[in-house]
């Protein structure tokens, strides 16, 4: 009896460390196998996950746990709904503390999946996540706030107070040196600005997000940043970079090749195939996306699927299919109706597919109801200076346009003379406005001169020197701009920088590149110039600023003081980033 007694002890005692040896090892496994919420999770995970996930040897919190590492996987992989149901039954667990990272990333990732369908209740839940998480959590804190600046409130505050709080969290986590933070932070600086059609920004926001991503993230999750950067070149009208980056996309997805990253792959091309009209491309394009949809749960890319197979259909004299579509749309509900009566996209295809039915009534109403919205579009670019964008709208409603005077020129006098009026607008936005903002994005506020962003962006192009010549950059650092700052005051410093200013305009040249580029620098390049020439110039303007004074104080005058850093190059100035960078380590730190 005692012999049978020991050996059930010692039976007990075994699997008790062989389940505590268990529960170990999913512990290491879901530390490891966590992700920021503005990562991913490891692809290779899965197999594991899913095997822990199956087992019922688990405790409790731990598999609920390894649930939220779940509801994260799919939701990179475009799995919403499936993500959806295990957030569900997560957050209606009575048992999971509301006050744990658990629920908490639940709240966030439930907002995510209503962001991506654009649901206005993703609010509330961005709301909770971030009072859950404040001062605990710091990544879905950060998540759920960048979610509410970019998302919620859009009527209710205005888009400075918008940016200044993202480029204020940018330079808190610039001076953190979190790498992911920071690429997060541009990624949804790109979204605010593409919600307000400031496309080519959007475009270069995202980018950073991309480049920056390239050290910290999973592969998957890098390419996200890198469709959106391809969506905002179409929105902006630049099908050139819109190109090159799909190309980028197609490399960088030979090492990911998920449903997702595929899907995305095949709507980018058959987005760009659409907007540029090439029809056989985008068959092509289609026949791969159709492959991958049933595979993801993006109500827009499925949508926007639709629209580019019955331009499609018009173009390959397909009856039977545009007129299904036509019905299917005309069966909708008011409501659902309503959802694509802003989308540009929409009543293109829609105008087109009246037209092709000999419904010219129809065509004559959803074509104004495009103009409208193109109107208003680009109403909404005039402060970002949209110059590719107007001219992308400008092209498509002239199209549009010639069209409906082909079919109807007399019975729909009223449409030309629309159209007409619509296009008077656009030529007074490309003249007076456009150009008028580029100036005033381009200029210093304080010099006048060019600021720092467009003498880099000019720079950066200048050719290569020819017969013999060099272009000669010279960076002018102001010695003592902090001291008078320090002794009279801003109003004094910026008395310095103008008189600074004054004297560059007087000493250089109407074809010299002159800007400001930063505080108290300020740069002159010289284009294809003989050297000595070019050294000689660099002396009359640094001799210049030693004679030029400026008044500080009452009965005061003070002395300009200036060190000078010159870079000579026969080739062009693409990494004038890097230029300067060096030319400023070059300069002597003013004695205190």
């Amino acid at each position: 009896m005692k012999a049978l007694l020991a050996i059930n002890v010692l039976f007990w005692l075994c699997a008790s460390y062989a389940y505590a040896d268990h529960n170990e090892e999913v512990e290491k496994f879901i530390i490891a196998g966590q992700a920021a919420t503005y990562d991913c999770p490891k692809s290779n995970i899965t197999p594991t996950l899913n095997s822990y996930l199956a087992s019922d040897d688990l405790a409790k919190r731990q598999k609920d746990r390894l649930s939220l590492i779940k509801s994260h996987s799919l939701i990179c992989v475009g799995q919403y709904s499936q993500a959806q149901d295990i957030l569900d039954a997560l957050l209606d667990d009575e048992a999971v503390s509301k006050s744990s990272a658990l629920y908490a990333g639940a709240v966030y990732q439930a907002g995510f999946i209503l962001d991506v369908q654009e649901n206005p209740q993703r609010c509330n839940y961005y709301a909770e996540a971030q009072d859950l998480a404040r001062d605990r959590f710091s990544d879905i804190y950060l998540s759920a706030q960048l979610g509410l600046i970019t998302v919620c409130n859009q009527h209710n505050t205005d888009i400075s107070v918008k940016l200044g709080k993202l480029y204020a969290l940018l330079e808190q986590f610039l001076e953190i040196g979190d790498v992911a933070a920071i690429a997060h932070i541009h990624n949804n600086i790109g979204l605010l600005y593409g919600s307000i059609g400031q496309n080519e920004l959007a475009a270069e926001q995202y980018l950073k997000s991309y480049h920056m991503g390239l050290e910290v993230y999973e592969t998957s999750n890098q390419l996200a940043t890198l469709i959106s950067a391809i969506s905002a070149n179409m929105a902006s009208g630049d099908f050139v970079a819109a190109k090159e980056n799909i190309e980028i996309f197609r490399k960088a997805n030979l090492g990911v090749n998920t449903p997702l990253t595929n899907t995305w792959l095949h709507y980018a091309e058959s987005r760009y195939y659409f907007r540029i009209e090439e029809y056989e491309n985008l068959r092509n394009s289609l026949l791969k996306l159709h492959f991958y949809l049933p595979k993801v749960s993006s109500k827009i890319i499925h949508r926007n699927a639709k629209l580019y197979a019955i331009a499609l259909c018009i173009h390959d004299d397909d009856a039977q299919c545009v007129q299904s579509f036509l019905a299917e749309q005309e069966a909708l509900s008011n409501s659902e109706h309503k959802k694509f009566l802003a989308k540009r996209d929409y009543l293109w295809v829609m105008t087109h597919a009246y037209f092709y039915t000999g419904n010219l009534k129809q065509a004559q109403r959803t074509f104004r109801r495009y103009a409208q919205v193109s109107n208003q579009q680009i109403l909404d670019q005039q402060h970002s200076g949209r110059v590719l964008g107007v001219a992308n709208l400008h092209g498509q409603i002239t199209s549009l346009e010639s069209e409906l005077e082909q079919q109807e020129a007399q019975k729909y006098r009223s449409i030309v003379l629309l159209s007409l009026a619509f296009i008077l607008l656009l030529a007074g936005v490309y003249f007076f406005v456009v150009k008028r903002y580029i100036k005033r994005v381009s200029t210093d506020a304080l010099t006048g001169l060019l600021n720092e962003r467009a003498v880099i962006a000019i720079m950066r192009r200048l050719p290569t020197a020819q017969d013999g010549r060099t272009n000669a950059l010279a960076l002018i650092d102001i010695s003592n701009a902090r001291t008078v700052k320090q002794k009279y005051g801003h109003i004094a410093e910026e008395r310095a920088l103008t008189a600074v200013s004054e004297c560059l305009h007087k000493v250089t040249r109407e074809e010299d590149i002159v800007g400001r580029v930063g505080s108290e620098q300020f740069v002159v390049c010289l284009r294809s110039i003989n050297e000595s020439l070019a050294r000689e110039f660099f002396e009359r303007v640094q001799n210049g600023l030693a004679d030029t004074q400026f008044i500080a104080t009452v009965g005061e005058k003070v002395s300009i003081e200036s060190q000078m850093s010159v870079y000579l190059s026969v080739e062009g100035l693409s990494d004038i980033e890097d230029v300067l960078s060096d030319m400023r380590d070059s300069f002597v730190a003013p004695k205190e």
